[in-house]
């Protein structure tokens, strides 16, 4: 029964993954996905963010059990191993199958949050295998850049007892409740000037080999990045000389710690003193961060002159807010210090011909952490002449204890398992928060199957996950069906 579960999963899984749907680009998928339900006879709307709601009718004499929502997102964070072409908006994923993991050729698999969508096809394609209640399917847009389908969701459609949301990433795991967190962009005009001739040195500096990873489950994990390393590069560079930044760039999205950057800058060290500091900035990072980064590689090579540089007082100005923005940990739970509270990262920095910017996700298990990270940022930007932009706050979404759907999960997964869940608050930001703003009533829980390296062209799936997560999904519906008003 677990290889037809995985099986059926897997296939559904495969047509997803052959529609691009990269972040604010779902039209495909969310057209495919409402094709699904109308031509199973399922009343289905497709809202104006491209969120598919669809209703699911009950068992014949389970009507009057609680509506139970299961919902997913439809998006996914596309990234590509250096060198391997690939357009997201474009190109398929590649799926390879072996006995314990399902990974992407060459770039991140989407799983997150691929799998939660897959599962809950192939159980609308065997209710009749099961006693359910009225079911409410929601899938929504952009969860990972910014989650404007969720915060767009009309209400009225989480008019709801329960909500199974299927997008965590580790089975075994029951979350019950999750960070905020605020999109924060920072940005400069720039002014260039010619280089000085006396800085005959033309160096490409690339950081490359280190992991990455989620910016919120990673967090913690001693991961270094790729844009703060390029910074103490240059000031290491400018202890012992002179430097002038052509070009800076590193990072791919704001949730993604960055795991490469590269630079192009002219100073008066000799080329063979460049590449002696970046040899000891490279060990220096396997001395200290060996355990997590034994794989980094600072390569510094001789490059052509650049035709401009930055001024020196935008040079200052940008390293200065770079090493002024802590990223990473900033406050673990008193009671349980591998709980994070709050952190940030600096995602990404981009610079052309006019100006600079960086993107930063500070996130908090609180809301009043997510506002003291708007103040202190904000008078950051002021203090290096930046302008500063900040996105409507994500709630945190708050443990109840009193969360009766939590309970139902509980005993289930037990039973099915042989061994208790983990009942935990993670330190990522789902879209239950905004479904509990909505509708403070609404029990939720946030569940899935195994899937690690999330976001990187490591992602994969652990396979053994597949069906227990569906047969757990099957197992509270049943548990709920029985319940009456």
């Amino acid at each position: 029964m677990r290889d037809k579960i995985l099986d059926g999963v897997l296939e559904e899984f495969a047509e997803l993954a052959a529609i691009p749907r990269p972040s604010k680009h779902e039209e495909k998928v969310s057209n495919y996905l409402k094709k699904f339900f109308a031509e199973r006879g399922f009343k289905v709307v497709q809202d104006g963010f491209k969120n598919i709601i669809a209703e699911i009718p009950a068992s014949p004499g389970k009507e009057n059990s609680p509506l139970t929502i299961l919902q997913g997102h439809m998006d996914m964070v596309c990234v590509a191993e250096e060198g391997y072409a690939f357009e997201p908006t474009k190109d398929p994923i590649k799926l390879i199958r072996g006995e314990k993991f399902l990974e992407a050729e060459g770039t991140s698999l989407g799983a997150d949050d691929g799998i939660g969508i897959a599962g809950i096809l192939w159980l609308v394609k065997n209710l009749q295998s099961f006693e359910h209640g009225r079911l409410r399917i929601i899938f929504t847009t952009d969860e990972e850049d910014g989650m404007s389908g969720a915060k767009g969701l009309d209400k009225k459609f989480l008019d709801a007892d329960y909500l199974i949301n299927c997008d965590s990433e580790n089975f075994g795991e029951i979350v019950a409740g999750s960070a905020g967190s605020v999109h924060v962009n920072f940005w400069r005009e720039l002014h260039y000037v010619r280089p000085d001739t006396k800085l005959g040195t033309n160096m490409k500096i690339k950081i490359g080999g280190l992991r990455g990873g989620h910016s919120g489950l990673d967090i913690a994990d001693g991961r270094v990045n790729a844009i703060k390393l390029a910074v103490q590069i240059m000031r290491t560079i400018t202890g012992h000389g002179k430097i002038r930044l052509a070009s800076l760039s590193g990072g791919r999205a704001f949730n993604v710690i960055p795991s490469e950057a590269e630079m192009i800058i002219a100073t008066d060290l000799s080329a063979a003193d460049v590449q002696k500091i970046c040899a000891g900035m490279e060990r220096r990072i396997k001395k200290v961060y060996g355990a997590t980064e034994s794989n980094i590689k600072i390569e510094a090579q001789i490059v052509k002159r650049p035709d401009k540089v930055l001024h020196a007082k935008d040079y200052e100005l940008l390293t200065n807010i770079i090493a002024l923005i802590h990223s990473g940990v900033y406050f673990v739970s008193p009671e349980n210090h591998a709980q994070v509270l709050a952190s940030a990262n600096l995602g990404a920095v981009r610079m052309d011909d006019k100006i600079v910017e960086l993107k930063i996700l500070p996130r908090g298990n609180a809301d009043e952490f997510v506002e003291e990270f708007i103040e202190g940022f904000d008078q950051a930007a002021k203090l290096c002449a930046f302008e500063s932009k900040f996105s409507e706050p994500t709630p945190a979404w708050n443990f109840n204890q009193d969360n009766k759907l939590l309970k139902f999960a509980e005993e289930i997964f037990t039973v099915q398992n042989n061994f208790a869940p983990e009942v935990k608050t993670i330190h990522v930001g789902l879209e239950t928060s905004f479904f509990a703003k909505k509708n403070p009533e609404l029990e939720i829980i946030s569940i899935g199957t195994t899937n690690e390296n999330i976001h990187s062209p490591n992602e994969r799936l652990n396979l053994e996950t597949v069906a227990p997560h569906v047969k757990f999904i099957v197992g509270l519906l049943e548990k709920i069906a029985e319940t009456k008003f």
